[in-house]
Formats: structure tokens, C-alpha cells, sequence
């Protein structure tokens, strides 16, 4: 075991103490006064939090994670493509939704975000990471600024300094930070949203409502969960805000038109997909088709086995969110860090329970001019909407990314109400347990992170397949090994700024119709190896091999071989 793993042990019981004292005394009317935080002093304390915040995104970005997983070279290459030519990796004029892999897996906010990059500042890892982490600073921000709006005035700068300093040191969002993936500035849309939408709320605004709306509808082009977690939650709000009056009907038809009018072009593309409307496809842009359904990958069967998988999902949800699940991609995970660390749930669950007793209170007892219960009707409604979708999906960290920041902001009302109710001193342990573990998660993960993660990264091979591509040009053959990698001909095309004519006119697919079309060569590549690479046929080809590939090949006369660090190039 690691010291990180006896910390959470202490950790956790510790929080379940704090809990424990602060719901007795809390029933015993024995409440403590709180501390307190003068305004001047949490402008200094915020701007400490939001620049480690920025440093922990931005240091060493090209590094760490070191290499390119495959859905970030596909969001990459595509924004190439579509910048430099007009057309996605399939040879469509700005589609709407690029097809990407053939079902999907890289949504369009973040392609068409990335266009604008590439035509800014060209190519590069840190360039195609520089949106997430962007998002992710501005994420922290837009938390603190919320927390301020939800939170009395008595506990509003604890409170929100508490939980942008979660937010800006928490495992989960410092590692969706720093790679490029679709749903990965998912949290920065939701939350721009929210504020918005409580900004609305807060000056009676049908201006802000509206753009709220609108900023929902972006989210939905942010990724595919969106598509069923924010009508969901909208649906729930809209029905609340009418109930308690914070909205009028004039202003919700307002908000509805603005949010259908992004939508729209979204909801044409469903259309074409999933109703049978025609392809639309035009040299300016496209509405165009799948060439496979995802709902096999993405989705739970309806079987005789369903109940069980229904509570099978239910335990990885509550797992994702408490003391984390190790079966979450190691993209998204790191060994001894779960999600939000392993031992915030006890003051989380507190949270929970606590926001859904303010939302049942009497309207002229929930003070804060209503900002207080709207939000945690927010987020209760973001929570349950998650919690409806991963009952029907296969659950995995990327598609319950919307459940996260809400859980966030119950770990700030249980931590609120352990101080209204324990004092000053076990409060500040409570931050201090929290820095604690924020600090050794910093340490940790620039110091072995990479090591952690090789697999999903495949550090060395994008620069081995852009040196021999270098060596053959468009004339000699490139052969590449598939060991240790994943949809290697994605790399390929990104490291070498591959044209996408000549993409897409030659690409042989291992299947054509699978969910995930994997290329077997396209042009002069060809991603598996030659029986024997010695024969007089490859005398002018280039191999791109692995480590062992690389050792059981040996010493032979008359080849030369550049070591990219795990992948070499060889050739005569």
C-alpha cells in the first residue's frame, strides 16, 4: 500500500466524525459559530486558488499525459482537416455533426472550438489540449461565482472559496483538464449555464433566461449524454421555477424558442439519422448519416436481465461517486485518487440530505432572496437526471461527467453545515484534510502519471510515424506494427497533417459498418508488419515496430534504426 492509501483510510474516518458530531449537535441545538472571512481576504484566497488552478492544468500540457490517446488525435484531425480544407476525415463540407469514427465519439462543440485553433495557431499536442485546459480554469471560476450567488451572505466566502479549492485540486477535473475529449469542457458549458440561469433568476431577466436556454442548446453539441441529461433537468427546473413562481410563462416560451433555435440544426441532424429524413449534403454543409448506430456500445439490453443490470449500474454511480471505480478508464482515473478522493462522500451525502430538506422548506424560510433553494434544486435536478441515464447506459467516468460538479456542491453544503454546527477549528481541519490530499494528488500525478497511463497515451508512436512518413513520403511503403496501440492510423493522420482527400479515397476498413471503423491502411500505410521484413519485396519499405518487435528483429546489415522512445523506425 502506498501512504496515499492509509491518508484516505484517516481521512475518511475522520470525515465520518466530523459528520457524526455535526448531526448531533446540529439535534441537540448546540450549534458553534462558524469562521468567518472578510471579503479583501477572499479576493486574496481566490486569486491563490485560481492561479494553482491554472498551473496544475497548464504545466507541462505537451508532457503530461505524455503521447495522444486516439479520440484526441480523431478531434484533432478533423479540426485540421476541416480548417484547412473545408471537410471532415469522411469528405464532408462542415457536416453538422462529423461522423468521426463512423457512429460518432467526438462530438462538435469541441472539433469546431479547435477549427478555430488550428486556424489561429496551426497543430501541435498543447495547442489541441490548450481548449479543455482553458475551460477547466474558467470552470473554477464560474463555480466560485455561483457558490457566491447560492450561499447567504453569513457563509458565502467560506463557502465558495471551499468549493472552487475542490474544484481547482480535484483528481477528476485536473486530469479531464489536461487531454482533448469531447465531453471533457462538458463541465465548463454546464456550469456557464447555471450561472446564467441563476443570474436570471436573481433579476427576474428574461434576457438571461434566454441565454441561459441558448447555452444549454450548446451543451447539447457538447456531448452525446447532454442529449438525454439536459432536457431532463430542464424539463424538472422549468416545472419547479413555475411552481415557486421564479419564472413567468411569457419568459419560459421566450427561453423555450431560444434554446429550439440552437437546437435546431442538431435536432435536423437526429432527424436524418435516427427518422428518416433524407442526407442533406451540400459543398457549404452537411446534414449527414452514421454509418453505424452506437446503441449497442452505449446502452443496456432489454432482457431478462435487467433488473440486475439496472442495480449493477446503480452501484457503479454511487462507486463513481463516492469512493470511485477502478474499472473507469485509466484516462480518466488515477490509482489511490477516485473521482472527487476517496473520502469527501461522508460530508457529500451530508450535502445531499441537507439540500433536499431546504427544498421541502417553507418559501419564507429559505431566505437569500431564493437564489439558496433554486440552487439546490439545480443541482438535485442535474443529479437525478445523471442518475436516470446511467441506469439505461453502460456507465463509464465520461458519460456521467455532468454528476460531478453537483456532487461538488453537496460536499459545500455538508462542509457549511459541519461548520455551522462544530466551529472553527474542525473546520479548518476539514480544509486542511482536503488541501492535504490536493497536495499529494499534484505531487503524484506530474511524478508518475504517465507511467500510470501508457497505455491509453502510446507515448513515442506519433513521432515514429511522423519520422517515417518523413523517410518514405507518398512513394515507399509504411509498415506499422499494432503493438501496444489503438487505432494507430489516427495518429497517423494527425501527426502527419494527412490530406483528407487522399484519406478518404484510399482507406481500407478492417469493417465498414462497425461501430468503430478502424483503418487497415490508407495511401502508402499499412498497420500490421510483413511476415518477414527482411524479403527483397520491403528492401525499400519503412516499418514502424515496437520495443519487442524492434529486439526480436536484431542486428541485421544494411538497416538503420531511430529510437522514438518505446517505437522505432526502421529502414535500409
Amino acid at each position: 500500500m502506498r501512504i496515499i492509501d492509509y491518508y484516505n483510510y484517516i481521512a475518511m474516518a475522520a470525515y465520518i466524525l466530523m459528520g457524526v458530531a455535526a448531526i448531533y449537535f446540529y439535534l441537540r441545538g448546540k450549534r458553534k459559530k462558524g469562521p468567518q472571512i472578510s471579503d479583501r481576504a477572499a479576493g486574496i484566497i481566490f486569486t491563490i486558488i485560481m492561479i494553482a488552478a491554472a498551473f496544475l492544468r497548464l504545466y507541462r500540457l505537451g508532457d503530461v499525459p505524455y503521447g495522444l490517446q486516439q479520440d484526441e488525435a480523431s478531434i484533432g484531425y478533423d479540426a485540421y482537416t476541416l480548417a484547412t480544407y473545408g471537410i471532415d476525415r469522411n469528405g464532408y463540407h462542415f457536416p453538422i455533426y462529423p461522423i468521426t469514427w463512423g457512429c460518432g465519439g467526438g462530438s462538435p462543440l469541441l472539433i469546431y472550438l479547435n477549427v478555430v485553433s488550428v486556424s489561429l495557431f496551426g497543430t501541435g499536442i498543447v495547442k489541441l489540449r490548450m481548449i479543455p485546459a482553458a475551460c477547466g480554469i474558467l470552470t473554477v471560476l464560474l463555480f466560485y461565482l455561483i457558490l457566491r450567488l447560492a450561499f447567504e451572505k453569513n457563509v458565502r466566502n467560506i463557502a465558495s472559496l471551499l468549493g472552487a479549492g475542490f474544484l481547482a485540486v480535484c483528481p477528476w477535473h485536473v486530469i479531464l483538464s489536461r487531454w482533448s475529449l469531447d465531453c471533457n469542457i462538458m463541465p465548463f458549458n454546464l456550469l456557464l449555464s447555471v450561472y446564467l440561469f441563476l443570474l436570471g433568476v436573481k433579476g427576474k431577466s428574461t434576457l438571461f433566461y434566454g441565454l441561459s436556454a441558448a447555452s444549454f442548446a450548446v451543451s447539447m453539441y457538447s456531448y452525446g449524454a447532454a442529449t438525454i441529461v439536459i432536457p431532463l433537468f430542464l424539463l424538472f427546473i422549468s416545472a419547479y421555477c413555475l411552481k415557486e413562481r421564479l419564472i413567468t410563462i411569457r419568459q419560459l416560451l421566450v427561453s423555450v424558442a431560444a434554446f429550439m433555435i440552437v437546437f435546431a440544426p442538431l435536432l435536423l441532424f437526429y432527424a436524418v439519422n435516427y427518422l428518416g429524413v433524407p442526407e442533406i449534403v451540400t459543398e457549404h454543409f452537411c446534414f449527414n448519416k452514421f454509418t453505424a448506430a452506437r446503441t449497442g456500445e452505449a446502452f443496456i439490453s432489454l432482457d431478462k436481465n435487467l433488473p440486475g443490470k439496472i442495480a449493477g449500474n446503480l452501484r457503479a454511480i454511487l462507486r463513481a461517486v463516492s469512493v470511485g471505480d477502478d474499472s473507469f478508464t485509466i484516462a480518466h482515473y488515477y490509482e489511490g485518487y477516485a473521482t472527487l478522493f476517496e473520502f469527501t462522500f461522508p460530508i457529500t451525502l451530508i450535502g445531499i440530505v441537507t439540500a433536499i430538506m431546504d427544498l421541502f422548506r417553507k418559501r419564507g424560510d429559505r431566505g437569500n432572496d431564493g437564489l439558496h433553494s433554486v440552487s439546490d434544486a439545480i443541482f438535485l435536478f442535474l443529479t437525478l437526471g445523471c442518475v436516470i441515464l446511467g441506469l439505461v447506459i453502460l456507465p463509464d467516468i465520461n458519460r456521467l461527467v455532468m454528476i460531478f460538479v453537483p456532487m461538488i456542491y453537496f460536499f459545500v453544503k455538508g462542509a457549511v453545515f459541519a461548520a455551522d454546527n462544530l466551529g472553527k477549528i474542525s473546520t479548518a481541519a476539514l480544509c486542511l484534510i482536503l488541501l492535504v490530499g490536493g497536495l499529494s494528488f499534484s505531487r503524484d500525478y506530474f511524478k508518475d502519471f504517465n507511467t500510470w497511463s501508457i497505455s491509453i497515451y502510446m507515448p513515442g508512436y506519433g513521432d515514429a510515424i511522423k519520422r517515417a512518413y518523413e523517410i518514405a513520403g507518398d512513394d515507399r511503403m509504411i509498415y506499422s506494427t499494432y503493438d501496444g496501440l489503438s487505432a494507430p492510423f489516427m495518429l497517423a493522420l494527425y501527426y502527419n497533417n494527412y490530406d483528407p482527400h487522399r484519406f478518404y479515397t484510399t482507406v481500407e476498413y478492417k469493417d465498414e459498418k462497425a461501430e468503430f471503423r478502424i483503418a487497415e491502411s490508407f495511401g502508402n500505410f499499412v498497420f500490421h508488419l510483413p511476415d518477414d521484413l527482411t524479403e527483397s519485396e520491403h528492401d525499400t519499405d519503412v516499418f514502424v515496430l515496437s520495443s519487442a518487435e524492434r529486439d526480436e528483429f536484431g542486428e541485421k546489415e544494411g538497416y538503420k534504426c531511430e529510437d522514438f522512445g518505446g517505437y522505432f523506425v526502421l529502414y535500409r
